[in-house]
């Protein structure tokens, strides 16, 4: 019987999104976000100017009030952001953006009117409390779009922020001197009610998850990478930007008294206009790079340097440039804060954690107005600009180590981005051996499962708990005292009945679900890799030990639907387990105990092959254990399964990976030398982007390596067939090509005779080149075998060298354990 496995879709099936529905999203976001900036900012940069005109007098009363009014907003949406983003949470974030337009509807009316400094600051706070139209936009942005063009999203919905920074200042510098202000307030109200409807109308959002997320253990903001030091960035980076604004207007009072409020409504509008500039690259570049708090911190760094030279005392003209910069690199910051919150937010909590990361930023924004006056009455004008530059300063230095965490975080994630491939399965045809009736198929059976007890989640569970999950891997004995010590303590509890466990990974490694449960040891499991003999011998020496399978072996098969739809059911409930691991991935478990249900899926696995997508040695580890425990007489037992993690690949499609090599001892000289005597070599130049490029281009006719040593990288493509020939003729015609298969039988064994201990493997590219460069040796850059490899392979009756492939995202260890007790 064939069962051909196809990817389809990536998660759950659901109504196809159209181009047009993204579009008219973003017209109608940026509308929206355009006119409520416009509204708020008409009046920052004149409000000394407006203030006076309603009732303030002298320079201190004005300034403070200014201060007051400028951060009234920013002080309400401190406190109601995070509220409203858990509200988007549960009704949806489309709702939130519509709020929002009513709410800036109601306090621009109320502004309109206001007759007092008290009725502005009133007006003030209300718009703040009931209106967040861009925190609102930016929370739907950063979760509508891909992974992969969130950026570009975030960045074209803060071009309209700085489109609404650059028209509202210049129509309020017009309209103040007129005694028009109260009509165009009127204006914009009239405009944000049409918007609300609009939007109610009009936004598509994608569509939301069932289940009911409102019952489910929430997953703190803290557990974000870097969170609390890139909390504190914000706020010292937004304080020295917003105090900046009165701060500057005073500075203007002494370099141009006669025409000061005129230069500041120019100045503003000239960094709010490289801000909307801005905008589009950097949300561009947060895409290309992958790497938004790097881009924090070198804006910061930016907004204080420009700072910095508007305290010299210079004509309003020349201060031109520096706005200029400053306004480029202020573009910057909100929107790789929110892209990295939103990055490392769970799919539910999306929202509130843009949120969270949106009130760090208020907080600056309030507290730098407020601070403006005290400031400007100790330090002169120049003084407090200097002090607000520094501030900005401190937010870089605070991102920095951030930024240096999402580098090593990033640097996995870029091997997939570089070398990957989505698979479409492995086709099951694949010239099965002949077995048994009773083997075909795989025997799945429920088990009662060990798990980390909930108090424990957060110590353990964000990283990979394991026993032996340490620098240097304890031996057998001491992790076994481990595991038991975490049994008797309670920092593992054990389930009561025997279950199957539905576990989902989501996160910027991918999605993959499936069903852990223990498969029997003669299950139609397809291998297509040899394993190490001392790898092998480690693992079971392991599981002896600790009685117990600790890790799952990772399965992929082609299913009709019955397992999925299980799946589906129970991850609508809330999790037994759930974490947030520390690469921003999350980790869910549900407990399937229901009878029929678990009827249903083993029935469906018994008629299906499954691949060996992760885990031939621990397969091959507990085939020897128990051939071990037979031998002794201790006949059919717990040792006949294994843990494993079955994933229908048509519904959760596996990413495929290749595996680096990395040859300590290899001269680069002679292994250059003799590898240009089978391959055509050519220097590159660049890193390892361009390298990557290079080498996919040229691996699709033919075996393809990128050799790297401490000097530099060569690309070695075309071998010669007549040695390919010779070399390779024990092997299968059909695998000759095979890639992995001329880098160990040509390569590595013959022309540069390098002993298999004296090679190590890894699956990134950037570790394997940082350790050539350090310690010397050379390393070999490779791509994933192809389908038709596999394909090849299984059907020739071989398999590939070890470690040829890297399926993924691999699941998270240490969330349900399998012992051996009854």
């Amino acid at each position: 019987m064939t069962h051909g496995v196809r990817a389809r879709t990536h998660g759950r099936p659901g109504p196809a999104r159209t181009s047009g529905d993204g579009r008219w999203n973003l017209v109608l976001l940026w509308a929206g976000q355009f006119v409520n900036t416009a509204g708020l900012m008409m009046l920052v940069p004149i409000m000394p100017f407006y203030l006076e005109q309603i009732g303030t007098t002298g320079t201190a009363q004005t300034q403070t009030w200014a201060g007051v009014a400028i951060a009234a907003p920013a002080l309400a949406l401190t406190v109601a952001t995070p509220l409203w983003g858990r509200l988007g949470d549960r009704v949806g974030r489309k709702w939130m953006v519509v709020r929002a337009l009513l709410g800036l509807a109601v306090a621009m009316v109320v502004m309109a009117t206001a007759t007092t400094p008290l009725l502005l600051v009133a007006g003030r706070l209300l718009q703040g409390t009931l209106g967040g139209v861009v925190e609102a936009a930016a929370a739907f942005a950063g979760s509508a779009g891909s992974d992969r063009k969130r950026g570009a999203a975030l960045g074209k919905s803060f071009s309209a922020t700085a489109a609404g920074a650059l028209v509202g200042p210049i129509a309020g510098g017009l309209f103040v001197g007129s005694g028009g202000l109260p009509q165009l307030m009127l204006a914009i109200s009239a405009a944000a009610a049409l918007l609300a409807i609009g939007c109610a109308v009009g936004l598509r959002e994608p569509e939301r998850r069932a289940g009911r997320t409102s019952e489910r253990r929430r997953s703190p903001v803290t557990q974000v990478p870097g969170a609390t030091s890139l909390a504190l960035a914000a706020v010292a980076a937004y304080l020295g930007v917003y105090g900046l604004i009165p701060v500057f207007a005073e500075h203007l009072r002494g370099t141009e008294p006669t025409a000061a409020s005129s230069w500041v409504g120019v100045l503003h509008s000239v960094m709010w206009g490289a801000s909307l500039l801005g905008s589009f690259w950097w949300g561009e570049h947060n895409d290309r790079t992958r790497r938004p708090v790097r881009s924090f911190a070198i804006a910061a760094l930016g907004c204080g340097a420009s700072t910095a030279f508007l305290a010299l005392p210079l004509d309003a003209l020349a201060l031109i440039p520096f706005r200029l910069v400053q306004g480029f690199c202020f573009a910057a910051l909100a929107q790789s804060l929110l892209l990295h919150f939103s990055k490392h937010a769970p799919v539910e909590q999306k929202s509130s954690f843009v949120g969270a990361a949106n009130s760090y930023l208020l907080i600056g924004q309030s507290i730098g107005p407020l601070l403006a006056g005290p400031v400007t009455g100790v330090l002169p004008a120049a003084g407090a600009v200097l002090a607000m530059a520094a501030t900005c300063g401190l937010g870089a230095l605070l991102a920095t180590g951030p930024a240096r965490a999402e580098r090593a975080l990033d640097d996995e994630a870029a091997e997939e981005e570089h070398f990957d491939q989505h698979t479409d399965g492995v086709d099951e045809t694949m010239a099965l051996p002949a077995v048994e009736p009773a083997r075909n198929g795989v025997t799945a059976v429920p088990f009662r499962g060990w798990h980390i007890a909930p108090h424990q989640l957060g110590r353990l569970g964000t990283r990979y708990a394991t026993p032996w999950d340490r620098t240097d891997r304890a031996p057998a004995a001491e992790a076994a005292r481990t595991f038991r010590a975490w049994q008797h303590s309670g920092t593992l509890v054990r389930d009561r009945e025997p279950a199957f466990y539905a576990y989902e990974q989501s996160g910027p490694r991918g999605t993959l679900r499936g069903i852990l449960a223990a498969v029997h040891l003669d299950s139609e499991l397809l291998a297509h890799e040899d394993s190490v003999p001392e790898q092998i011998r480690g693992i079971a020496d392991l599981m002896h030990e600790t009685a117990a399978n600790l890790d799952p072996i990772l399965l992929g098969f082609s299913g009709d639907g019955r397992t999925s739809e299980h799946l589906q059911r129970a991850t609508a409930l809330p999790p037994v387990s759930e974490v947030l691991a520390d690469d921003g991935g999350l980790h869910r478990v549900w407990r399937m105990s229901d009878r029929e249900a678990q009827g249903d899926i083993t029935g469906e696995l018994a008629a299906r092959a499954a691949f060996i997508a992760d885990g031939h040695h621990r397969r091959a580890a507990a085939r020897q254990l128990r051939r071990e425990y037979y031998a002794t007489g201790s006949g059919p037992g717990p040792w006949d399964y294994v843990l494993g993690l079955l994933v229908d690949v048509a519904q959760t499609p596996m990413r495929l990976a290749p595996v680096h090599r990395v040859l300590p001892r290899a001269d680069p000289r002679a292994a250059l030398e003799a590898a240009s005597r089978a391959f055509r070599l050519r220097s590159l130049h660049g890193e390892l982007p361009q390298w990557s490029a290079i080498l996919k281009q040229h691996a699709r006719t033919g075996p393809a390596f990128v050799v790297v040593t401490p000097t530099g990288a060569f690309l070695a493509s075309a071998p010669d067939r007549q040695l390919l020939d010779v070399v390779l003729k024990s092997c299968p015609p059909a695998v000759r090509n095979v890639h992995s298969t001329v880098l160990h039988t040509v390569l590595i064994n013959e022309l540069w005779r390098v002993q298999p201990e004296h090679v190590s493997c890894t699956a990134n590219a950037r570790e394997a080149i940082r350790q050539v460069r350090t310690r010397g040796g050379l390393a070999v850059l490779t791509t994933p075998p192809t389908q038709a490899d596999l394909r090849a392979t299984a059907a020739a009756g071989v398999r590939l060298p070890p470690k040829s492939t890297s399926f993924g995202p691999k699941p998270h260890p240490g969330l349900v354990f399998r012992t051996w007790e009854p």
